[in-house]
This record gives structure tokens, sequence and C-alpha cells, in this order.
């Protein structure tokens, strides 16, 4: 995506600041005289969003060449968040520190960040729907009980990836899974429905998380397997815990990090321009503003990490 970021605070001419260079072209189309566009994320020096800025401040050079900057778009498309709790076969142990970490991550998001509540034991059953009542989700957080039967790591994704690829709401997806090495007990574990939840995920721009407590006596658990793989594929990541107390640590310092990402997601722009004639496919682009002391994340689609 961005091969390398450079910033100077030489100012030359009407636009100062450089940002990055693409080593690959920002959309799937070839580089041509039609518009081509990006996103990107604007900060201070605090890390806070700069959402003033205009058309005029904001210039694209290709391959050196200034491009026609056409349009300085504004986007808001929120982070939602999706929680899925492993409380399947031997879980009950472990369930205070799921709650208490739970609590936790719910406290430490942005009040408006929207948040669904799931367990997985016997099968994917949701205790809250995607909600900003922080009250809501305190009471579903509480009715989390053990089950007696498996979890449903893989079918829990599947469905939440079924319902996101029909919804034309405009946010980005967080899927946050809260889960442990026991039982694993989905039914669509083969590989045309592996990969049809594969794409319906990587569509949506979806971005996975797990945070796993792995039980010492239990090798070879699929799930683990599946939460690495999936983790890599979507930009997210997978933490192994080997003490129960790791949720309450771990679930509010992935709050933290959701919410920085929701900050920049959700002040944001599209940047829409115009390429000379002469770029090459792929073009080296390279965004400058007129503004100082300006951080810059660009992305594709705007799903910044």
């Amino acid at each position: 995506m961005t091969a390398d970021i450079t910033r100077s605070r030489h100012l030359t001419g009407a636009l100062a600041l450089m940002l990055f260079v693409f080593g690959e072209p920002c959309t799937n189309q070839v580089v041509s005289a039609q518009s081509q566009s990006f996103f990107i994320s604007f900060t201070d020096a605090d890390g806070v969003p700069v959402t003033d800025l205009n058309r005029q401040e904001v210039g694209v050079e290709l391959d050196g060449e200034r491009g026609e900057t056409l349009n300085l778009e504004p986007i808001d498309w929120p982070v939602r968040v999706t929680v899925f709790v492993d409380n399947g076969t031997g879980t009950r142990p472990m369930l205070d520190d799921m709650r208490e970490g739970l609590s936790l991550f719910a406290d430490a998001l942005p009040p408006d960040v929207e948040v669904a509540i799931a367990t997985t034991g016997g099968r994917p059953q949701f205790w809250a729907r995607h909600t900003t009542d922080r009250d809501e989700l305190t009471d579903a957080i509480g009715a989390i009980a053990p089950a007696r039967d498996s979890a449903t790591f893989l079918d829990a994704l599947y469905e939440e990836a079924e319902r996101m690829y029909e919804d034309e709401e405009e946010y980005f997806p967080v899927i946050v899974m809260v889960a442990t090495n026991g039982p694993e007990g989905s039914v669509r574990v083969r590989d045309r429905p592996f990969r049809e939840m594969m794409e319906r995920l990587l569509a949506n721009g979806t971005t996975v998380h797990t945070l796993m407590f792995t039980h010492p006596s239990v090798s070879g658990a699929p799930q683990m397997r599946w939460a690495i793989d999936i983790g890599k594929a979507t930009g997210g990541s997978y933490r192994g815990l080997s003490a129960a107390t790791g949720f309450r640590t771990l679930l509010r310092q992935l709050a933290e990090d959701l919410s920085r990402k929701h900050r920049l997601v959700s002040n944001q722009y599209r940047l829409t321009y115009a390429p000379p004639e002469s770029a090459s496919d792929p073009p080296a682009i390279r965004v400058l503003t007129t503004r100082s002391g300006i951080n810059m994340v660009p992305t594709r689609d705007g799903n910044v990490p």
C-alpha cells in the first residue's frame, strides 16, 4: 500500500509537506486520464483529526508530475464492533475474567462506537445487537453464562460475515473473538464455506482480532490455526493467553487501539484527482499540503490499521 513515508519541513511554493509514495496503483484500474481516488486521514501533532482542510490545500504528484485535485470529500464511516465470547464447555473458570475484560473494553471505547455482544457456546447467540447504550452492553455482559455445548468459533465468523455482506450501511467492521482452545463444534468447516466467509470478510474490510486462552493440556485446536490465519489475512491480530487474567489487560488495550482507529476513519477524506497522461503503471504518488505540522495516513479503502 504505502512503500515509503517521508516528511519535509522545507517550505517551497504553495505545497510544503510531502507525505508518501505509493508503490502500487491506488485502484485496480490502469492509471489514465480518468479520475482516481484514495482515502487519507490528517491529524495534528497531538493526534487530533484535522477536519477543516479544503481542496486548494492538498495536491497530488504522480512520478513527479502534478495531477489535478478534483475533490476532497469528508468521510465519516465509523468503526462498528462485534464481540463473540466463548462460553462453551470448560470455560466456567475463565468467564469472570472475560466479563471483567469486556466491561473494561466497553468503557474504553468512544461512546459513539456501536458494539454487539454474542456468545458461541452451542451456537452463535446475540445478547445485545449493535448499540451505543452502555447499560444494555453491561446487561449483556452480565448475562454471559457457561453453556454445556462446544464453542462455535468458525460458525460465528461465518454468520457475521454473511450478515455484514448484506448490510448496506457504510462502516468499518471489527470482530473481536474472546476465545479458548477448548472443544470446537462448528459445522461449517469445509473448504467452500471457509472461502465464502473469507471473501465476505475481505470484501467488507473486516478486521478480526482474537484473544485466546490456551489450555496447556490441549493441543491441535483448529480454532487457534483459524484465528492466526484470519487475523493475518484481515489485518487483525491473534494473542494467546496463558492466564485468563490477561483478558482484563488485553481487551482494554485492544479498545484503546480501536479508539484510535475510530478517531481516524470517522474523520478522514476521500481525495479524488486526475492523473497526468504521462503517469506510469504503477505510479509513484506523493501527496502534499500547505498545512505544516500535519501527519497523514493514506489508504486505498479508508480502512486505517
